[in-house]
């Protein structure tokens, strides 16, 4: 113990003639920082609009997105009935809107096979760079 406190002892003896001796000069620290370019943005949804088409048996409808980087890939729908069991998967390509930092995207879910109850739909983007949006919910009932 006493051989730990003389060693710091002396390291901080040290460091002060060493600061001691810098007189009243200006000590400057630089460190290169990585910077990624470009920067790499999540997609997000702002708006979901739907309605159920009961004649026809599906319920269409939009999402808005923004994406500054412009690299949105994929829309995934995920249907669930009401004991959270999943009764679609959906994934469409968005090869179209790559290079757009927003825009609209229509869907369309069929719910004909569909027993009756109540369905929540969960839609999310995933951009090339594999980030998520956030996800959008929307309910519907089959009779």
């Amino acid at each position: 113990m006493k051989r730990m406190k003389r060693t710091a002892g002396a390291l901080l003896l040290g460091l002060a003639l060493l600061l001691g001796g810098c007189g009243g000069g200006e000590v400057r620290i630089s460190a290169e920082i990585p910077v990624v370019y470009p920067v790499d943005y999540a997609p997000a949804i702002t708006w979901l609009s739907f309605w159920k088409d009961a004649d026809r048996y599906f319920v269409p409808g939009s999402i808005d997105f923004t994406d500054p980087d412009a690299d949105t890939d994929i829309m995934t729908i995920v249907v669930s009935d009401s004991l959270g069991r999943v009764m679609a998967r959906t994934v469409a390509d968005l090869d179209d809107y790559v290079g757009y930092t927003g825009g609209t995207v229509s869907f369309s879910i069929d719910y004909l096979t569909y027993p009756p109850g109540t369905y929540t739909f969960t839609i999310y983007l995933t951009d090339r760079g594999g980030n998520l949006s956030n996800p959008v919910y929307g309910t519907f009932q089959v009779w």
